[in-house]
């Protein structure tokens, strides 16, 4: 989520009274300028939550290797990109979240460095470095 900045300016009155050898602070008046304001988010309605296999309709693994199955057809030597999956996958299915999407490439890739991360029993895509993978064997 984008960060959003609200501007206003809040005016405090406040007295500061000492009675007893103890100091307290006694706020007289509050203002804030503009009046109202208005929050640039929309506040989430319950029950409207999706998560993101019902919004896609599949899990983000099996997206990732249909679109590496399309993709590494068409590609040089079967060599492709994570830009060119997700080039792929955000055709069928535009809800998909590029973050997410990319995670799930280096996690179904063990030799990729950053794999100690995010492993999860995937190992359908070869690492080949510089950002280039390929389909693995048993995968196809």
């Amino acid at each position: 989520m984008r960060k959003k900045n609200l501007k206003f300016v809040v005016t405090i009155n406040a007295a500061l009274e000492i009675k007893n050898g103890q100091a307290q602070v006694v706020v007289k008046d509050v203002k804030v300028k503009p009046s109202k304001l208005s929050l640039p988010v929309e506040a989430p309605v319950a029950g409207k939550e999706k998560s993101a296999r019902k919004k896609l309709g599949k899990p983000i693994h099996d997206i990732v290797l249909e679109s590496a199955k399309k993709v590494s057809k068409k590609a040089d030597e079967g060599i492709f990109s994570s830009v060119d999956l997700f080039n792929q996958a955000i055709k069928k299915y535009p809800g998909l979240n590029k973050k997410s999407f990319n995670t799930t490439v280096i996690s179904a890739a063990p030799e990729h460095a950053s794999w100690k991360y995010y492993r999860n029993g995937k190992d359908y895509l070869i690492y080949l470095g510089k950002g280039k993978y390929k389909l693995r064997e048993s995968a196809g």
